[in-house]
């Protein structure tokens, strides 16, 4: 059954745009296929360039396309239904997509800006019976 994380991020403490990048990391270190889930192509777009400038110590394999040629450990794109075989969700899109449950983990970030609908997504989890763990950065 898919393990379901929500993040709390204060906002004193932490950028949201810092902590997708370093659960990027930590996913691929730990050889994680990662589905890095946007709300829309801009999103997209500044997520892949935060990959490669927000660590000068990191590499962090990423692509908006899956390409045929190569495995890319960490995809960020605004779509989830053309995804298979991931085993994680960073979940930034503001919806659960359908296929939600082909995944082994999911994280949800909760900032001040996103509370009402974390909370519809904790309780959509919840009633469905996931197992849910809230975690305060």
């Amino acid at each position: 059954m898919t393990r379901i994380d929500f993040y709390q991020l204060d906002p004193q403490r932490h950028q949201a745009d810092k902590v997708v990048c370093q659960l990027c990391q930590k996913a691929y270190e730990k050889k994680q296929r990662t589905l890095l889930l946007t709300q829309s192509p801009d999103q997209t777009e500044h997520l892949d360039r935060q990959l490669w400038i927000f660590n000068d110590d990191s590499f962090v394999p990423h692509d908006t396309e899956q390409a045929d040629e190569f495995d890319t450990p960490i995809l960020i794109n605004n779509n989830a239904e053309n995804d298979n075989e991931r085993q994680l969700l960073i979940n930034l899109s503001g919806r659960i997509p359908d296929n939600f449950a082909q995944y082994e983990r999911i994280i949800e970030l909760v900032t001040e800006e996103n509370k009402q609908q974390a909370r519809q997504h904790y309780s959509f989890y919840k009633e469905r019976g996931y197992p849910l763990n809230h975690h305060n950065l």
